[in-house]
C-alpha cells in the first residue's frame, strides 16, 4: 500500500489500514474544500472550489443587464484564445455559441460558465476579471 500523504509504500497486515506508520495521517479522515488561492498549501485529500460570497439578507440579488460590453469581453476572449490546448478550444467553440445566444438567461448562465472555466488560463486572466466585474462579484 501507498500513503497519499507521504508517499510511503509498505505491506499491510490488515485488509484496510486505518493510518500511514510513517506519518501516522488517518485514511478516513474527511477531505475539506480548499477556496482558490495563490500559493499555499492543498493536500491529496482537499478539492479546489470557488469562493462566491452570499447576499446577507434572503431574496437579495443582482440584477444584470446583459448590454454590448459584454459581447466585447467575450469577443477578446475568443481571438486571444488558441486552438492548440484542448480546453483553450473547446472554450472558444462555448464563447462562440454564448455569442450567438438570444436568450438572456442561457446567454448569462453560459458566461458563468466561462468564468468558471476560463479562470486558469493566463492569456485571458484579465478578460476574466472583467467579466466578474461586469457581473457583480
Amino acid at each position: 500500500m501507498k500513503c497519499k500523504f507521504c508517499e510511503y509504500e509498505w505491506i499491510t497486515k490488515k485488509e484496510s489500514p486505518v493510518a500511514c506508520p510513517r506519518c501516522k495521517n488517518r485514511f478516513d479522515r474527511p477531505g475539506r474544500t480548499v477556496g482558490l488561492q495563490i500559493g499555499g498549501f492543498v493536500g491529496p485529500e482537499d478539492k479546489v472550489g470557488m469562493y462566491i460570497s452570499m447576499p446577507l439578507s434572503p431574496g437579495t440579488g443582482v440584477s444584470i443587464n446583459l448590454d454590448s460590453q459584454f459581447d466585447n469581453v467575450l469577443e477578446t476572449i475568443m481571438h486571444k484564445l488558441g486552438d492548440i490546448e484542448p480546453k483553450e478550444k473547446q472554450l472558444k467553440v462555448f464563447v462562440r455559441d454564448t455569442l450567438h445566444e438570444k436568450n438572456n438567461e442561457s446567454k448569462l448562465k453560459k458566461i458563468h460558465t466561462i468564468v468558471m472555466t476560463g479562470a486558469g488560463i493566463a492569456k485571458i486572466v484579465n478578460e476574466i476579471g472583467r467579466l466578474t466585474k461586469l457581473l457583480g462579484y
